[in-house]
């Protein structure tokens, strides 16, 4: 009787060790996360950004070398040794150095663009792209077919209103500033998606003093630039990298300028010359254009009168 009994508790004993060895563990409901991606070329999606920083387009790329603007002189463009304004700072660049070897990687932090570059002395670093631009010859950027009556095309684009064409035309990558007078400071006026929107925004700016009277130059775009736009698309002509052509009083010639910043930007001036009978009636706008992707962008608009 003890022999059976001793039988059947072994005979357990097995079925119970063979059922153990056949479970098998249950799938996790969570896998491990993947590692985050690494934007390493020129190819990438950028969240939209609040005022006043500027959203790229997608593939958004400069030259093989890029010169610095929007510094003054009295300040330097800091170069990081990685992308983020948090990030050491291994370097500086000058307010108007030009022709900054690129390595061709792009890469996005604190929701702006960021271009490695070939430091002066050695080595690579990171810049904020809002600082920089594709570096252009003076003299093949005149002779470039493709800015011929460019400022024809962007006065008929503000005469019509047409802020979805005009939002084609403005860089995505710096948006557009405009000053009503060389001397005073600029005024943001959107990046490339806020710009279609120009001709009917309420916003009420502060553009500068009216060197004349002293009051301010206070409204909106439509109010205070539209009008000064106009004026020159009649009668007018154009004229590249140059100031001073057309004006009617020589000593006028280093009185006015190219603002500083823009110094590495190409520009086309349109000047509407002054009627016989008052010669010093003469307007002009220059405007402030970088190339991206191998294509004309607007970035600035600059306006001249007589003030003095």
């Amino acid at each position: 009787m003890f022999r059976r009994q001793l039988i059947w508790i072994l005979f357990l004993g097995f079925w119970f060790v063979s059922c153990q060895g056949s479970y098998s563990q249950p799938t996790p409901l969570v896998s491990n996360p993947a590692n985050p991606t690494s934007f390493s070329t020129p190819t990438f999606t950028l969240a939209e950004t609040p005022t006043p920083a500027h959203t790229p387009t997608p593939a958004v790329t400069f030259g093989s070398a890029v010169s610095v603007i929007f510094v003054s002189d009295l300040q330097s463009l800091p170069v990081h040794a990685h992308p983020g304004e948090d990030t050491e700072v291994i370097g500086y660049l000058e307010a108007n150095q030009t022709n900054i070897p690129t390595s061709g990687n792009y890469q996005v932090a604190d929701e702006r663009l960021w271009v490695e570059i070939q430091i002066p002395q050695g080595g690579f670093g990171w810049v904020d792209a809002q600082n920089i631009t594709s570096t252009y010859a003076a003299d093949q950027f005149c002779s470039n077919p493709q800015i011929q009556g460019f400022t024809t095309s962007i006065l008929d684009i503000f005469e019509q209103k047409d802020g979805e064409r005009l939002a084609e035309v403005v860089s995505p990558i710096h948006g557009l500033r405009v000053r009503t007078h060389w001397s005073d400071a600029e005024v943001f006026l959107g990046n490339h998606q806020q710009i279609s929107y120009l001709f009917t925004d309420p916003t009420v700016y502060v553009f500068g003093i009216d060197k004349l009277s002293q009051v301010p130059l206070q409204g909106t775009f439509s109010e205070i630039v539209y009008p000064l736009l106009l004026d020159v698309r009649e009668g007018g002509f154009e004229t590249c990298n140059t100031l001073q052509q057309g004006l009617a009083a020589d000593w006028v010639s280093g009185f006015i300028q190219w603002p500083f910043e823009y110094a590495n930007l190409n520009y086309l001036a349109r000047f509407r010359p002054a009627p016989p009978e008052d010669e010093l009636n003469w307007r002009m706008w220059a405007f402030g254009i970088e190339w991206i992707n191998q294509q004309p962008y607007l970035t600035v608009m600059v306006h001249y009168q007589w003030d003095f």
